[in-house]
């Protein structure tokens, strides 16, 4: 389980500020009343991870169909994809929201995901993806991926 760099920030802010007024006022009251909301501060990223991974594992890849990416232009929005490529990109992973940039030699798409998958994925792996085809304000068709998974004979 992991949490975002925003959310180790908070974390860190609120350890450093309680410290900071604990060593101020040695108030034990104030230790019993704060220390339970850096539990928090700490708890809800991991519970939320915890349940995002969850459903990551209940979902099966073989549910969606799978599509070159040439013919994705033929499918309407909403509809349940999988598609197979090489990652080329991958950008906003601190935020456990990564987008990737996705060819499969017929041509490439944008992949951004609700979650981070399991595993560490780097431009060169090649993956596979499902999630659901979305046309973005930009009228670009992107997915909004629920899954994704190295292929077995990525590096």
């Amino acid at each position: 389980m992991r949490m975002s760099i925003p959310a180790y920030i908070c974390l860190g802010l609120g350890v450093f500020f309680v410290a900071f007024t604990y060593a101020l006022g040695r108030d034990t009251q104030f230790l019993l009343k704060t220390l339970p909301m850096l539990l928090v501060l700490l708890g809800v990223p991991l519970a939320l991870s915890f349940m995002n991974r969850r459903h990551t594992d209940q979902v099966d890849l073989g549910d969606y169909k799978y599509f070159k990416i040439k013919d994705l232009p033929s499918i309407r929005a909403g509809e349940p994809v999988r598609i197979r490529g090489t990652i080329k990109s991958a950008s906003m992973k601190w935020l456990n929201r990564p987008n990737f940039r996705i060819s499969d030699g017929t041509g490439e798409i944008g992949v951004f995901m609700f979650w981070a998958p399991r595993e560490d994925i780097n431009p060169g792996d090649k993956v596979e993806a499902a999630g659901s085809l979305r046309v973005g304000p930009t009228k670009k068709q992107n997915i909004w991926g629920i899954k994704m998974a190295k292929m077995p004979d990525s590096k």
